[in-house]
Formats: C-alpha cells, sequence, structure tokens
C-alpha cells in the first residue's frame, strides 16, 4: 500500500482523484480548505495550500501510513481578467505554481533524507500547457510552468528512482468549466473541438492519475500525459466534405 497526498481534494477532479486512489486501496491524504465527503479520504489536512505547517503535515500522516508516497499536485484557480491585474496574477501563480513547486521541494526533501523511498509525483496541467487560452496570461503561465517543474523534478528524482509526470485535462465538467457547459453553444463548440465529439468527466483524469501512481507505469517519467479527448490532435474542427 502507498499514501496519496492530493491538494485541492474536496471537488471536482481533485475529489475524484482521491476516490480513485482510496478505492484502488491506496492511504489518501486529502488536502482542502474545503470540507471533504466522508467516505473519500483516509486522513483530511484543512488549510490553505501555501502553508507550510499544513505542508509538514500532509508528509508526516502519509508517512505514517507508508514509506512509498505519491504527491498529487491538483489544487488551482483561474482568474480571466483583460487586462490582467496584478492581484489575479499573484493568486493564480501562488496556488497553480508556486504551491505546486513548494510541495514538491517538500517531497524532494522527505526523498533526499530517505524518509521516501518509493513513489511519484504528479502534477495537474490543462490544454494551457500546451495552447493558449484567450485573457487569462496568470493561467496560461501557470501551467506551462507546471510543464517545466515535472521535467525538472524528474530529472533530479531520476536517480533515487522516483517518477515524476504531467497530467493535462481538456474541458472537464467540473466548477471551474461550469459556465462553459451550461452554454449551449459553447458546449457543442468545445465538443466538436475534440475527437470524441464530448466533454470529459472528472473520473477520466482520476483513472489517468491512478495509472500514473501504479507499478504498470514504473518506466514513465517526465511525460505530459493529456486527457482531452483528442484536443490537442485535432486539426481541421469542421469536416467541410
Amino acid at each position: 500500500m502507498s499514501a496519496c497526498i492530493v491538494t485541492g481534494s474536496a471537488a471536482g477532479n481533485g475529489l475524484a482523484i482521491s476516490r480513485r486512489l482510496h478505492e484502488a486501496g491506496h492511504y489518501v491524504v486529502g488536502v482542502d480548505r474545503s470540507p471533504i465527503p466522508e467516505g473519500i479520504v483516509d486522513a483530511r489536512i484543512a488549510g490553505d495550500v501555501l502553508e507550510s505547517t499544513m505542508m509538514r503535515s500532509a508528509f508526516d500522516s502519509a508517512l505514517k501510513a507508508s514509506g512509498s508516497v505519491h504527491l498529487i499536485n491538483n489544487a488551482g484557480i483561474t482568474c480571466p481578467e483583460f487586462p490582467q491585474s496584478d492581484r489575479a496574477w499573484r493568486a493564480t501563480i501562488d496556488t497553480n505554481l508556486m504551491a505546486p513547486f513548494c510541495w514538491s521541494r517538500e517531497f524532494a526533501a522527505r526523498v533526499a533524507d530517505g524518509s521516501i523511498v518509493d513513489g511519484s509525483i504528479v502534477f495537474i496541467g490543462s490544454l494551457a500547457t500546451e495552447r493558449s487560452f484567450p485573457k487569462n496570461p496568470a493561467y496560461q503561465a501557470s501551467k506551462a510552468g507546471v510543464l517545466g517543474l515535472t521535467r525538472a523534478f524528474a530529472h533530479d528524482l531520476g536517480s533515487f528512482g522516483i517518477r515524476v509526470n504531467c497530467v493535462s485535462p481538456g474541458y472537464i465538467k467540473t466548477a471551474m468549466t461550469e459556465r462553459s457547459f451550461n452554454n449551449p453553444v459553447l458546449k457543442a463548440a468545445r465538443s466538436r473541438h475534440t475527437l470524441l465529439g464530448r466533454w470529459g468527466d472528472p473520473a477520466d483524469v482520476a483513472h489517468a492519475v491512478a495509472f500514473l501512481c501504479d507499478a504498470g507505469s514504473s518506466y514513465i517519467t517526465g511525460i505530459n500525459l493529456p486527457v482531452d479527448g483528442g484536443w490537442l490532435a485535432c486539426g481541421l474542427i469542421e469536416d467541410l466534405q
């Protein structure tokens, strides 16, 4: 059994990831400011994702269960504005990029001191990891930076046998995408841009994360795994024939 730390585990993709990992038999430490539904996690750490004391508590809790630890850097926000304010920039970069760096640095420190003997890090990216988004440079920069962190930590931790990967969801039905999903025109446009012709579900993201935390992915590190229904592979959106 491994222990899994999931940031932003109270709703959306984070909740689905926590549920899937718990079902797979992992000891799950959920991290969120909001309450987490009963039966989803084994331990809950409440507070802001940038609080260092909470970070250390989460790792201490995980390591009581197992020396094999998986860190899932899921917590994220979006603050679209044009032009984008300093406030929106700082809030987005702090949550989406600074926090995953700090959690991964703490993970690396526990590897270096011998506390963590096995496991992996999974970053959660976005379509913005590879493609541009309108009126949201902070989100774009943060999610592009997540891929940089993935490769950096994969390089630094590979010699310890620790794998580091990124999962990048496309349009998934969560609170963050609720406005687009509830707008028939936007919902249809997003669907047409995929090769499968539909939106994804948080469970789709959770299954990908679970795979990267499983022994079946033991020779996979440093990659970005899109879970986007073929969005990045799509060329022409409309078939004109």
